[in-house]
């Protein structure tokens, strides 16, 4: 009797600062219709979570979330805070790894991929053990923002988010 190939559960787990600013820098912005599209569409992504900072006083960004709610993204929102480095200027932060990496840990026996939109090299652990746990991983960063033990891990399956340009370009009007 042949054994059954199980089907791919993928679920996409995105850090929204570091592809935002990873792309920023590159000189382009996702169109995040078009992200949900590709991920659901290329990879079967049956969840999409979006990890991100919230600003209550933010108009434009409530409005924003609101629409990423609508296309289909599971929102995580932290409320942002400000700090101050000694003598330097305020940096607001959101702090969402944590986060990022309970809801991973917390559903990793509901999906048997999954794909990481960050470079963040704090999350090699996580990425580490999904794979020693037999789970299929990728990586969609911007490349020169991706820690190299990331890179190195990912090996083939690290996509440079800047391949993807062409298709996730937002595009006014």
């Amino acid at each position: 009797m042949r054994k059954r190939r199980k089907a791919l559960r993928t679920y996409a787990f995105i850090d929204a600062s570091n592809i935002i600013y990873g792309t920023r820098d590159e000189g382009w912005k996702v169109d995040f219709r078009k992200l949900f599209k590709y991920l659901s569409e290329r990879y079967g992504s049956k969840k999409i979570f979006y990890f991100a900072g919230k600003d209550n006083k933010n108009l434009k960004q409530a409005h924003f979330y609101k629409l990423l709610a609508k296309i289909g993204y599971e929102l995580i929102l932290k409320e942002v805070k400000l700090y101050r480095q000694e003598n330097g200027p305020m940096i607001r932060k959101a702090n969402c790894d944590v986060d990022l990496t309970f809801y991973a840990m917390r559903d990793q026996d509901k999906y048997n991929s999954a794909l990481f939109l960050t470079g963040d090299g704090d999350f090699f652990v996580l990425i580490d053990y999904l794979i020693k746990q037999k789970k299929a991983i990728r990586v969609i960063a911007n490349g020169k923002r991706t820690a190299k033990e990331i890179r190195s891990l990912m090996g083939p399956n690290f996509t440079p988010i800047s391949s993807l340009r062409k298709i996730l370009r937002y595009k006014k009007g």
